[in-house]
């Protein structure tokens, strides 16, 4: 079973479920077929070319409105039976074959398939009521703050006024837009308050495709903006990816970890790698092709001002062109700078985003954004170092590029303005000349580069690095350092997962379960919404298809987890029954416990997290643990005495850190 299949296997059981509790489908409670029974004879249908007026995208919308229904039907006033009423509604469309989500106009949500989440996920959107799908239309991405949802923000944009007293109880009321853009506007949920990191930052990307594959979008005209948490998102994935952006508007967001007050304490080394790499301030050289304009209000009692502040400053240093509007009477909530007048939108409609720039700048501490226009970073020599490019076209016909631990680089010609013949240098040293491949790319490799290349016969290993291009050749998976397995932990938070917890001693099993269950939200605590739901299995359940298709998670020791037992001694940290053993020697106690990311020794061009512990309460107890971390942590009763957020700060550890290059601990501190 493929890892599509075996998602859609997971939701079909959750629907199943789900089908039983809450609101059941009226006609099911007369013996008629349930939501669910009509929802996947259509689904057939459309499988079976017999009903090819709806889409997939629609399909999935139903299947989202099922689903929440189910799960959330009792939880908000009148929202059942308005739900209830609506999904019939819809199916009964669909069954005369008319797809009505496809037709509607105005504010309402949409459903699509998530690689984090069992359950469908929703998201907002307006589409204007002229839109017929012949003419492209600007998208503006809007991301929500840490109180709000998708629902209540995308209201708001739109004219509805709340306080955020009242963001929770709305949180599935039904509203209309006041306000009408003349492009669509959609406002993801994130995966609820997460701050748009790593899932939260796909999920942005995954809603912008959703709505690219169901509606007439101007690719070259998407904007990304947001306010609060969502101004952090803005800044972090327009940043990051601000290639795909035609403008990026943050509203009082972050920029720098290091100086916010939720991180304040002692930094050790590794937590500064971290919170600087995934920092907005780091990625700001991308933004030199992308309009950039952010908004801060001095009274903030929030997000500190010096957080704007600190990225003009760089911007300024760095020569990258922005706008800065900064406000003196003004606090936190500066939506309406954008949407009362609908600034966003004559943005969106004027700033076009450059297909083909004659630079580039591309920086990148991460192997999920290595792309700007044309130019990709495909790996980085240090992977706990930013990597940075400058590519620049003279004469028309020869790419410059200099880099900086940079290993293997990629020119994409599709988009590249360069004439033909051409010549490429790459640090002042000719890497190519001739004619673009036919294949429309060209991956350049260091070929001095650990384990891909050698010095010229004859040379001595001191000769100066040479770039070649690639011939394809790279390291056995698992090997090293390399793709999308390079850490740290919070790395891993990109892809589908699935969490396995020690079921061989009975008694450790309700421990080892529940700390199961939280990592497969996040490691989000009840108390904080999440849409995170990864899959939870028992060790006896886990089968090669999740293995090969998923980071895997694994809970436990080498006593209580059977596959702990069987690879426990060939990973980085070994855990044994009742010990960890670093560098060779064993350490044991009673609270003792270590997470920690490597490559899975069964997958390895996967990942697999271990969160190991002498005891099972030592495992529960990471659970604890800052939301930042570096490869690995190995802990005790100390660090774990209170939950921590985004750093350990006071919070004694025994060691954390990186592991080397190629997945080996590092020498101990202290040690020649």
């Amino acid at each position: 079973m493929r890892g599509p299949a075996l998602l859609r296997a997971f939701t079909g059981i959750c629907l199943l479920a789900l089908a039983a509790i809450a609101y059941p489908s009226p006609l099911a409670a007369a013996g008629g077929p349930t939501f669910e029974e009509r929802l996947e004879a259509l689904t057939e249908a459309v499988r079976n070319d017999a009903n090819m007026r709806l889409t997939y995208g629609s399909l999935t919308t139903l299947k989202a409105y099922v689903t929440d229904l189910r799960r959330n039907g009792s939880k908000f006033d009148g929202y059942g039976d308005r739900m209830t009423k609506l999904v019939e509604s819809l199916l009964t469309e669909a069954e005369a074959g008319r797809d009505a989500i496809a037709e509607k106009r105005g504010m309402f949500w949409r459903g699509y398939e998530s690689r984090f989440s069992y359950y469908p996920q929703m998201y907002s959107i307006y589409v204007p009521k002229g839109y017929d799908g012949t003419a492209a239309l600007p998208l503006i991405v809007s991301l929500h703050g840490g109180s709000s949802n998708h629902n209540v923000w995308l209201a708001m944009n739109l004219g509805t006024i709340l306080s955020p007293a009242q963001y929770w109880e709305n949180f599935r009321t039904e509203y209309r837009a006041g306000r009408h853009p003349n492009a669509i506007v959609v406002a993801p949920d994130g995966l609820g308050q997460i701050r748009w990191r790593w899932s939260g930052e796909q999920d942005v990307l995954d809603v912008i495709a959703d709505v690219q594959a169901n509606y007439k979008v101007d690719g070259d005209r998407i904007v990304i903006s947001g306010l609060s948490n969502g101004g952090i998102g803005a800044y972090t994935i327009g940043l990051k990816h601000a290639y795909r952006f035609s403008a990026v508007l943050p509203l009082s967001g972050v920029t720098d970890w290091l100086i916010h007050y939720e991180a304040e304490g002692r930094h050790r080394r590794c937590e500064k790698t971290v919170l600087a790499n995934e920092s907005a301030l780091t990625y700001a050289e991308n933004a030199q092709d992308t309009y950039l304009r952010f908004f801060h209000g001095v009274k903030d009692p929030g997000f500190s001002v010096e957080q704007a502040r600190s990225l003009e400053a760089v911007l300024q240093r760095i020569g990258i062109p922005f706008v800065y509007n900064e406000f003196s009477k003004l606090g936190h909530d500066l939506s309406h700078v954008l949407w009362r007048s609908l600034l966003v939108a004559d943005i969106a409609k004027k700033r076009a985003r450059q297909i083909a720039p004659t630079s580039i700048r591309l920086v990148t501490a991460s192997p999920r954004a290595i792309r700007q226009h044309w130019l990709s970073l495909d790996e980085r020599i240090d992977h706990t170092r930013p990597a940075r490019l400058t590519a620049e076209i003279v004469d028309g016909s020869r790419i410059e590029i200099q880099t900086e631990n940079a290993e293997r680089v990629t020119i994409i010609f599709a988009e590249n303005p360069v004439v033909p013949p051409m010549s490429i240098r790459v640090d002042g040293h000719l890497a190519y000349e001739g004619t673009p491949p036919a294949r429309g790319t060209l991956t350049l490799v260091l070929a001095l580069a650990p384990g891909l290349g050698s010095a010229p016969a004859g040379a001595p290993r001191s000769v100066t690095p040479w770039w070649r291009v690639w011939d394809g050749s790279a390291p056995l998976p698992g090997m090293r350092k390399a793709g999308q397995v390079t850490g740290p932990i919070g790395d891993a938070n990109y892809d589908p997962q699935v969490h396995v917890y020690g079921t061989q001693v009975a008694e450790d099993i309700p421990l080892l379960k529940r700390a199961a269950q939280l990592g497969g939200r996040g490691w989000m605590p009840a108390w904080d919404y999440t849409e995170i739901r990864h899959p939870v299995v028992a060790d006896t359940d886990l089968t090669w298809d999740m293995l090969r298709d998923r980071a895997v998670f694994l809970y436990g020791n080498a006593r209580n987890n059977s596959v702990l037992a069987a690879i426990g001694a060939r990973l980085p940290i070994v855990v044994g029954e009742d010990f960890l053993e670093v560098r060779g020697e064993r350490v044991k106690g009673a609270g003792l416990g270590a997470r920690f990311v490597c490559p899975n020794p069964l997958a390895p061009d996967r990942y697999l997290v271990v969160a190991a512990g002498t005891t099972a309460e030592a495992v529960e107890r990471g659970g604890r643990l800052p939301i930042y971390l570096a490869d690995y942590i190995i802990y005790d009763d100390q660090t774990t005495r209170k939950r921590a957020f985004m750093i350990l700060g006071s919070r004694p550890e025994i060691e954390t850190g990186f592991f080397t290059e190629d997945w080996k601990l590092p020498p101990k501190p202290g040690d020649d």
